[in-house]
């Protein structure tokens, strides 16, 4: 899109101190097909957002040459501006040219450091089974992210499959307990339930409130046309791997242990049946 502005006027603070800008937002992503377009175009950009103060000459100057995006809906991302801003021009400006939209926007000139305590705990069941689609909606409105209403699901055949091997429906547990690429491998409409022992936690002390943090490593691959080996589920990923597709010089772990876990969870085989039969069917309709 053409280059945007936001200006903001962060108004009276206390210079001597950390001044931490907080945005929330989200982008609308774009894909493989897409990526390439622009990486093919000579005429196409994608400037990221930069954030730019009054210098002492009162003209604008880049302070911060990438502050980042929201990597998807309803995210926050934090900026320093210490030391950054002018005192007699506390304005400044955020420029790029891709689609995001702030929602939520604040600075916090005097941030506190209050005392915290964090409990890790680890999964005490995993179900992998299908369920299907929650139906999706804009929250917010017309220009909102894409949300999930979780009541309301549909089942069937929603796009093309991409072909492979995946894990069989049942218990999981032992494929979620460390970062080993023994791992699940999900088709679309699939679901893992995960079930945490909260009777593991400490009482709160008064006053206190408790938040929540999931700590997941994976990978994620669509089938557009233009994503490499689209088309299948492998070759699978791995974390020694230097690039994604590998080259024949590299390969997935072939110890004892990957392999048997190849061969007792990734049994699964999904071909592109149910996806010709669901376009055969809507065809005669």
């Amino acid at each position: 899109t053409e280059m945007t502005e936001l200006i903001l006027n962060l108004g009276e603070m206390d210079h001597s101190k950390e001044l931490i800008l907080f945005l929330n937002g989200w982008i609308f992503p774009t894909d493989a097909s897409i990526n390439a377009s622009i990486s093919q175009s000579a005429a196409i950009e994608v400037i990221p957002p930069y954030i730019q103060a009054i210098n002492d000459k009162g003209e604008w100057e880049t302070i911060i040459d990438n502050m980042s995006f929201p990597m998807g809906k309803d995210k926050t991302i934090v900026a320093d501006l210490s030391g950054k801003i002018s005192r007699s021009d506390p304005r400044i400006r955020i420029c790029t040219n891709m689609e995001i939209y702030w929602d939520h926007i604040f600075f916090a000139n005097d941030l506190s450091d209050p005392p915290f305590r964090s409990h890790s705990l680890s999964p005490c069941a995993a179900d992998l089974h299908y369920r299907g689609f929650s139906r999706t909606f804009r929250k917010g409105g017309r220009y909102g992210p894409h949300w999930f209403d979780y009541s309301k699901v549909t089942t069937g055949q929603k796009w093309r499959d991409l072909l492979g091997y995946y894990t069989r429906y049942g218990d999981v547990l032992p494929l979620l307990t460390e970062a080993d690429d023994k791992y699940i491998i999900k088709n679309a409409g699939d679901e893992t339930t995960i079930e945490f022992n909260a009777e593991d936690l400490p009482a709160l002390p008064e006053g206190w409130k408790r938040d929540f943090l999931i700590h997941s490593v994976g990978w994620v691959k669509d089938g557009d046309l233009n994503t490499a080996t689209g088309k299948m589920a492998g070759p699978l990923p791995f974390h020694g791997m230097t690039c994604y597709p590998y080259g024949p010089d590299e390969s997935y772990p072939s110890d004892i242990d990957h392999q048997n876990y190849l061969k007792e969870y990734n049994t699964r085989e999904v071909t592109a049946e149910n996806f010709h039969r669901t376009m055969l069917n809507a065809y005669e309709e």
